[in-house]
């Protein structure tokens, strides 16, 4: 085959995928189709491979998160959650350990780095579908939870003993002499210095009275500043200059008293003695020692009392009379304050100390309690802590075992303390889809509804205790059927769980109740007219196989008794899994005596369990809060206000928040298609700043929909891929168009969406055609562009001012990659660099099931690991109108007569031809490749037709290729220039 004749029609640019056009009206420098290729330095090339970071996870699941956590010390972690819900970490690099497991199955993750700390929301890729959580590189916990369910009890203190008789029940050290002036008294300043004539007994601290010195000012009674030996003593005068004098007498305030019986007084206890014989011991004391059960002292008001004894010491304190409140406050591991239980009253008779007993224990991540009281008569809550001046000051218990308590405190004092009422605004935050920090705060999304007034619903609220049976706060247990519940803290979702247990002859086991009407302070509970769901994660033990759970409704006066949630033996598994049944359906009287009621019936086996945990109550019409989002308090990651710490996001759109994204300062928030802005205004609460459209056409369906660029986002919506910079969302796929209608809108939620900012490409995961899950990524290639305008600006084709369709080289370049990844994030590694990580999803890497392996992306791994690349690259149909007119080829049929390529790799080089459209395939012989590539390659063909596009691949594994240049020779076909008989 010569080329005598024929001329050079070369390949000037390698662009993207166009797919809105007709293959035959495509302009030189853009593919009618592709694959697995990347574009860079002029040319097109394969794709870099999948190159295992870890070895696969326990059963092959799909891994649906991945993220890099860096911790307070600067430790970078790599979290994956997987389709079995276990959530692993990276200790050392390449080793992934299990974090947590019985997450949400299939479920995803989104979330965000902040105070040290992870924070997840775990969703189906709309609404959460697990607790909300946070990871600080030991405990992974809950965010936010409920405080305890009951208050506590509390009674005056009430001790009184008798003073034993005279002369032995109330004493004082003799007085002893001292010496004569001038030495007896001397002073340096303000300080004076006492010599006595005998060993005095004092000791620092101590109260003395000074009398009958010659120079009246050293006379009096002071606290003892020193003392040099054992006949010397300091104090403080209240005046200076005195002369040195002597004579008198110096005696010890300090007073002992013996009782009758076993006193029971501490150091720094007060105390009230009356009816001694000797009035100067009657008063209220600090004690200061405590000798043996029967003795203490105090400082009296003065020294030099005659022995005495008879009357009374009662421990005193400074509550002041009339009714006070009390409630408990649980605080966490994390520091995290929780709402406050609902308080008791009780009457105090004034200056006595408080005696609080049943004080809550909380779940195992509960570190403290706080016990929170109020003024006389008042109605806020303070506490104080250890810096209270007074003794049993102190209302914070730095552990989780006391129940008993004996607190201190005047209104004074206690006014002065920490103010708790904002607490009694928190709830427990929801099951969320996803999570984001902005101005020190967490910001959550897809929130699944529940009511928030209900009493440890969640059983995290302590239990009764600490004697057997254990029944949960707030809940009231059945006076003939509770027998069989208890707590259960081990195998639980989150915190503590309610168990009942069967004895195998008792019908009706752990009967508990809690009203059903208002809450404590009279807010309503289930309302008439509406129709409530029950929604409850339930399990059992191996040995239960007997019995039928239950939650639901009941009324004796009204006559109700719902179904509810009712599960038997046979319906649960030895592990949690979430039920939901219709509560009740719309009540039209809500009767007095309505409850809520948990039990087992049907005689349950014996040493059969039941287990529940997480129960929660919702309006059926309303199971989530489409357009809600929750604010923490600022650099409070855990408090939730149910009024001032929310945003409604266009609550009549009639759309969900899906996604949240931070730019230049400005809080976004994107809904399934619509976009809102948001800022924090430096004063207010965020339910009162102003949120603003931004647009009322561009949002996404996902979670992970919103991609992170250089100053600007991209967002994928049903329509199209939108770019955006703070202005209005510009479409940058409208070239794919076609292929962007293929994917599935159905499961559109499990869409992702990635930027690598280094590489400059976007990566979105697409379920396309039938798939459900992930199955393509459509990459687009940015390499040349600088900014989000030039991204927006540079489409593959343009029409110039004549019509005519063109190419150029800057520009976006889109090509599809078919790697099945569930999730992808640029991630951290140890040598400091991030590379771009994918979670393995289905099909797996070489066409099977899934592989449960996370994958890098790497420029030297030539293969997916180890499975060959299928990439290819078709050109446009040569030659385009323009090339026709310029090498007067006319329009009718053409010979391609040899190829010219320039293009290196490794293996074979497949070639084929598509003649006038892309299903007249005619394979041409392969070329082998190497690397560096010496020459061009050369290749004599007979192709004939009108257009014909070539297309080049490799498929084999650690076959690879790069092509940069392309030249077809072509002439009129010198046999049959049109169709039909010559």
């Amino acid at each position: 085959m010569t080329t005598a004749g024929s001329f050079d029609a070369p390949i000037e640019i390698f662009g993207g995928l166009v797919t809105d056009m007709s293959p035959a009206d495509l302009p030189h420098g853009v593919s009618p189709d592709c694959q697995d290729v990347m574009f860079s330095n002029g040319g097109v090339a394969t794709r870099p491979g999948l190159q295992a970071l870890f070895g696969p996870l326990v059963g092959n699941p799909t891994v649906n998160y991945v993220k890099t956590y860096e911790t307070l010390n600067a430790t970078l972690r790599t979290l994956a959650l997987d389709s079995n819900g276990i959530l692993y970490k990276e200790t050392t690099p390449g080793t992934l350990a299990s974090v947590a497991t019985g997450l949400a199955a299939n479920a995803f993750a989104n979330s965000t780095t902040l105070f040290g700390r992870e924070y997840l929301g775990i969703s189906d890729g709309k609404t959460g579908n697990d607790l909300p959580r946070q990871y600080d590189d030991t405990n992974f916990d809950r965010v936010s939870q409920s405080g305890p369910g009951a208050g506590p009890t509390v009674v005056d203190e009430n001790v009184i003993v008798s003073v034993t008789a005279s002369p032995n029940g109330a004493t004082q050290p003799a007085a002893v002499a001292i010496a004569a002036s001038p030495n007896g008294a001397t002073e340096n300043g303000f300080l004076v210095t006492i010599t006595t004539t005998s060993a005095h007994g004092l000791s620092a601290g101590q109260s003395v009275t000074v009398a009958g010195v010659g120079v009246a000012g050293y006379n009096g009674a002071f606290p003892v500043v020193s003392v040099p030996t054992s006949t010397q003593f300091t104090y403080i005068a209240g005046a200076s200059g005195l002369a040195a004098s002597g004579g008198g007498t110096a005696a010890s305030a300090t007073a002992t008293i013996q009782t009758t019986s076993a006193h029971g007084f501490v150091v720094g206890q007060l105390v009230t003695t009356s009816g001694i014989g000797v009035s100067g011991y009657n008063g209220t004391f600090a004690i200061t020692s405590v000798p043996d059960s029967t003795h203490f002292t105090l400082t009296a008001a003065t020294g030099g009392l005659a022995a005495s004894g008879g009357g009374t010491a009662a421990a005193a304190g400074s509550v002041s009379a009339g009714v006070h409140q009390v409630c408990v406050i649980f605080q966490t591991r994390q520091g995290y304050l929780t709402k406050p239980s609902p308080a008791t009253t009780w009457t105090a008779s004034g200056g006595k100390r408080a005696v609080v007993t049943n004080i809550p224990t909380g779940p195992a991540n509960i570190v403290g309690r706080i016990l929170c009281f109020t003024g006389a008569g008042g109605a806020s809550f303070f506490y104080t802590g250890s810096g209270s001046t007074l003794f049993s000051g102190n209302m914070v218990i730095p552990d989780n075992t006391t129940t008993s308590l004996t607190v201190d405190f005047s209104d004074a004092i206690l006014l002065a303390g920490v103010n708790v009422d904002d607490l009694f605004k928190l709830i427990e935050l929801s099951d969320c889809a996803g999570v984001l920090d902005y101005a020190q705060r967490l910001f959550w999304w897809g929130e699944r509804n529940k009511q928030n007034n209900w009493l440890n619903l969640g059983f995290d609220g302590g239990f009764t205790g600490p004697s057997l049976p254990h029944y949960p706060l707030g809940w009231t247990p059945d006076a003939v059927f509770a027998p069989g519940g208890t707590d259960e803290g081990n195998f639980v979702v989150w915190g503590a769980a309610y168990s009942i247990a069967g004895n195998g002859t008792t019908a009706t086991r752990g009967l508990i109740t809690q009203p059903a009407v208002t809450d404590s302070l009279g807010a309503p509970l289930i309302q008439a007219n509406t129709d409530y769901t029950v929604r409850a994660r339930c399990a059992r033990n191996a040995l239960l196989s007997q019995g039928t759970f239950h939650v639901h409704l009941f009324s004796a006066t009204g006559g109700i008794n719902t179904t509810g949630l009712q599960l038997s033996a046979a319906q649960l598994t030895t592990g949690y899994v979430e039920y939901s049944a219709q509560l009740t359906a719309p009540l039209a009287i809500i009767p007095g005596d309505l409850v809520l009621r948990v039990y087992a019936d049907g005689t349950p086996n014996q040493n059969g369990q039941f287990y529940i945990d997480c129960l929660e109550i919702f309006p059926t019409a309303q199971p989530v809060n489409a357009s809600l989002v929750r604010a923490s308090r600022v650099e409070d990651p855990e408090s939730y206000d149910g009024i001032d710490g929310l945003l409604s996001v266009a609550e009549n759109n009639g759309q969900a928040v899906r996604a949240a994204f931070k730019l230049r300062e400005r809080l976004y928030f994107v809904k399934e298609h619509s976009l809102h802005v948001t800022q924090d205004d430096g004063t207010n609460e965020p339910s009162l700043w102003t949120i603003a459209e931004v647009s009322r056409k561009v949002g996404t369906p996902s979670v992970r929909g919103v991609g992170i660029g250089e100053d600007w986002v991209v967002i994928a919506h049903r329509t199209g891929l939108y770019i955006f910079n703070g202005g209005e969302p510009v479409k940058i796929s409208q070239e794919i168009q076609p292929t962007w209608n293929q994917i599935n809108w159905q499961y559109g939620h499990t869409l992702w969406v990635t930027v690598d900012t280094k590489e400059r490409r976007i990566f979105v995961g697409v379920p396309l055609g039938t798939a459900t899950s992930p199955n393509k990524i459509l990459v687009l290639d940015y390499r040349d562009l600088d900014d989000a305008e030039e991204i927006a600006a540079r489409p593959p084709i343009n029409v110039t001012s004549s019509g005519r369709k063109t190419a150029t080289d800057k520009t976006r370049k889109w090509a599809p990659w078919t790697i099945a990844a569930n999730s992808c994030a640029l991630i951290e590694r140890a040598n400091g660099t991030a590379v771009v990580a994918l979670g393995g999803g289905t099909p797996g890497v070489g066409g099977g099931g899934a592989t449960g392996k996370i994958y890098q992306l790497s420029d030297t791994q030539l293969s997916d690991d180890g499975a060959a690349i299928p990439s290819y690259y078709t050109t446009h149909f040569f030659p385009e109108r323009a090339v026709e007119q310029a090498l007067s080829l006319g329009a009718h049929r053409k010979l391609f007569s040899y190829l010219t390529l320039f293009v290196e790799g490794a293996g074979n080089l497949s070639l084929t031809s598509f003649t006038d459209s892309s299903r007249a395939a005619q394979a041409q012989q392969p070329l082998a490749l190497s690397s560096p590539a010496l020459k061009d390659l050369e290749l004599p063909i007979n192709v004939l037709g009108e257009r014909v596009a070539f297309q080049v691949s490799t498929n084999q594994p650690g076959a690879w290729f790069r092509l940069q240049k392309f030249t077809p020779s072509v002439r009129p076909d010198p046999w049959s220039p049109v169709r039909g008989w010559n």
